[in-house]
């Protein structure tokens, strides 16, 4: 395992606790490379991934495995866009039985719908969530997982591929409205800015496609008769019986509102109330059972921060005023003050050390 994506502070993770993802997506590094076999093959046997894994395709493997794998490519192999490389080169048809899916959906909405339907069973710990707004809809892709760090090449290909999907559904012209990555930009920005032909920010809270709702709601291309609505309710039910059961924390209430939390960070408010609500428990409940369980509400917010902290302060670039907001601090002062209280250091030493 690569020690970039190492759980850090000598933090275990279980097998049953570990984010994982499908072996369906390791095809992506390797048709990219496939020049370089002979140098791929090692990495690959170094991050525990052989070639015989791919007759599995559905065969779950260990996700900070995977994300280490690609940081070590790029970085060896002096690929540093090979994440979007990836994703550029990532089609409908990599997808299996999802592309008579995606196909038969009618809308860009639809096929991005089942998408998030099936996120959790393809990549566990794992959210693609949209919030729909007046002109446009944000679809968020994030691992939930603050351990798994840094994981650049990883986004960019899920964001590319998503952008690479899209055009096959609808027009090779398509463009969404913005991008939104999680890890510093700067330097690139004008080159992504040609890569996905709209305006990419980085340092954001999470990665992002922007989509016009217009072009979410129109026919795709490929759009089917009425006798659709019979096979896309087939293809939905063999496939989620094929994928199995969403994953699901195995820790506990106290492992689910740690889940709860960490999606929440840097999106809205996070508190005991939205937590609960999820659960669907009152909050006094809640309180109850986390206490039972020896922790506390707060204290899990507390640990969610810190290891979200611990992988941001990692990354070069990274204005604290950042770091403060994904975390949901209301400033910068406060965020140093208890990332000192945590550490005994400030944030920007923490930072400079880690480097």
């Amino acid at each position: 395992m690569s020690k970039s994506a190492a759980p850090p502070d000598g933090a275990v993770v279980t097998m049953t606790d570990q984010p994982t993802i499908r072996v369906l997506f390791l095809p992506a590094l390797l048709n990219v490379l496939s020049e370089m076999d002979d140098r791929i093959d090692p990495l690959l046997r170094e991050h525990g991934f052989f070639r015989a894994q791919l007759d599995k395709p559905y065969e779950r493997v260990p996700l900070h495995r995977y994300v280490a794998l690609l940081e070590q490519a790029a970085a060896k192999l002096q690929r540093p866009n090979l994440g979007l490389e990836m994703g550029r080169s990532f089609g409908l048809a990599d997808l299996g039985p999802f592309h008579a899916l995606l196909r038969a959906s009618g809308t860009l909405r639809g096929a991005l719908d089942y998408l998030a339907l099936f996120q959790s069973r393809l990549q566990s710990k794992t959210s693609f969530d949209s919030q729909v707004g007046p002109d446009c809809t944000t679809y968020s892709y994030r691992i939930e997982d603050a351990r798994i760090w840094p994981r650049q090449q990883d986004a960019e290909f899920a964001i590319s591929g998503y952008a690479n999907l899209i055009r096959q559904l609808t027009s090779a012209k398509w463009s969404p409205a913005e991008i939104h990555f999680e890890h510093p930009i700067t330097g690139r920005e004008e080159f992504l800015l040609r890569f996905f032909r709209s305006p990419v920010n980085g340092n954001q809270a999470a990665n992002a496609l922007i989509i016009r709702n217009e072009d979410l709601d129109k026919p795709l291309i490929s759009a089917l008769s009425s006798e659709d609505n019979k096979l896309r309710t087939v293809l939905e039910t063999h496939l989620l019986d094929l994928m199995g059961p969403a994953a699901t924390s195995s820790g506990g209430l106290a492992a689910q509102t740690k889940d709860i939390i960490a999606r929440g960070l840097g999106r809205t408010r996070v508190d005991c109330a939205l937590a609960a609500a999820e659960l669907n428990l009152s909050e006094r409940s809640l309180r109850r059972r986390l206490m039972e369980e020896g922790t506390s509400f707060r204290a899990l917010l507390q640990e969610a921060r810190q290891e979200r902290a611990r992988s941001m302060l990692k990354t070069a670039d990274l204005p604290l005023s950042v770091a403060a907001e994904q975390l949901g601090y209301s400033d910068t002062a406060t965020f140093s003050r208890a990332f000192k209280d945590w550490t005994g250091v400030s944030p920007g030493r923490y930072s400079k050390n880690t480097r």
